[in-house]
């Protein structure tokens, strides 16, 4: 019967990055769009992969119960784990700013498989309690998937790079050392990157905005709109109007992410004023703008919010009528 839960958890893990990466959302790899050397194929492959090491997370969340000590979930091995795991089918990093965010909802899952249903408020509870015992070696666990999957735009094109990011960059020979030697856990670590990233972001408020807004965003949507791909495409434009995608400001700059957010914003408003089955025309233009930057204008970090609010949905809601 708990086996049977656990696995729920990872396959609405993987239904929900399933979701988020065939609805065409303008810039990502969608069911319409491979880029050149990343192509659907490779991210359902990845996805295919992701079910078992979510399952060992939300496994080591339900031994919380037993063990009372949150650092024995080892939230940076589970995240190597899922990282080799996604990266081994092909050798490329399709899913990592995802994985580091289904990896600590699903072990949070796994706090309560025995009660009637998953909440909001017992899903966050239990990231506040992962996140706060994090320990060093999950730091230092995290390093190494970042070795595995080498994630592009790692260096910032903004002044918040300093001295002290740079001793601490994965790629670096010294970094590892230099966590053990200053004590950085997985929470602190992450910290130094949430002014330009933000999956980073997240491990630095408890998960505030995938919890506070994104979800919430998202269910809405789930009600106003016909299908799970367009509640997907709307939450997913909504999003990307409201604040820069931080992948795109590390690649290509802050006025590019900038001339992004704004675009998306006024596509938005006359998403909201055009038929549903209008759209995807109306979208073209901005997703050919977009691929025509190569990865430059990629809003994968927008893509991994989303995939992590609609895991949150499918946990927390009774979503029957969602295909």
């Amino acid at each position: 019967m708990i086996d049977d839960r656990l696995w729920e958890i990872s396959w609405k893990g993987q239904f929900a990055v399933m979701l988020d990466i065939v609805t065409p959302k303008p810039g990502n790899v969608h069911r319409y769009y491979d880029h050149p050397d990343t192509r659907l194929v490779h991210f359902t492959a990845s996805i295919a992969r992701l079910g078992q090491p979510l399952f060992l997370a939300a496994q080591r969340g339900n031994e919380l119960q037993r063990t009372q000590d949150p650092s024995s979930v080892g939230l940076g091995e589970l995240i190597k784990l899922a990282t080799q795991a996604t990266i081994s089918p092909h050798g490329k990093n399709t899913l990592l700013g995802t994985i580091l965010l289904m990896v600590p909802l699903a072990a949070s899952a796994g706090i309560d498989v025995q009660g009637s249903r998953f909440t909001p408020e017992k899903l966050r509870k239990g990231i506040t309690r992962f996140l706060k015992d994090s320990t060093v070696e999950d730091a230092v666990s995290l390093i190494h998937a970042l070795q595995i999957a080498k994630p592009g735009g790692a260096i910032p094109k903004t002044t918040q790079w300093t001295s002290k990011h740079k001793s601490l960059d994965y790629r670096s020979p010294q970094t590892i050392h230099h966590l053990r030697a200053e004590g950085y856990t997985l929470r602190s670590y992450m910290a130094l990157s949430a002014p330009y990233d933000a999956v980073a972001q997240e491990y630095a408020t408890d998960f505030a905005y995938i919890f506070d807004v994104l979800y919430p965003q998202f269910f809405h949507a789930l009600n106003r709109h016909t299908t799970a791909e367009n509640a997907t495409l709307s939450t997913f434009m909504w999003e990307l109007g409201q604040r820069p995608d931080t992948f795109i400001q590390r690649k290509a700059g802050s006025e590019a992410a900038e001339e992004v957010r704004s675009r998306a914003q006024s596509l938005y408003t006359k998403m909201t004023h055009t038929p549903e089955p209008q759209w995807l025309k109306l979208l073209a233009p901005f997703d050919n703008y977009l691929h025509s930057k190569g990865s430059q204008l990629n809003p994968g970090t927008t893509a991994d919010l989303l995939s992590a609010a609609i895991f949150v949905a499918l946990l927390a809601e009774n979503l029957t009528t969602l295909l």
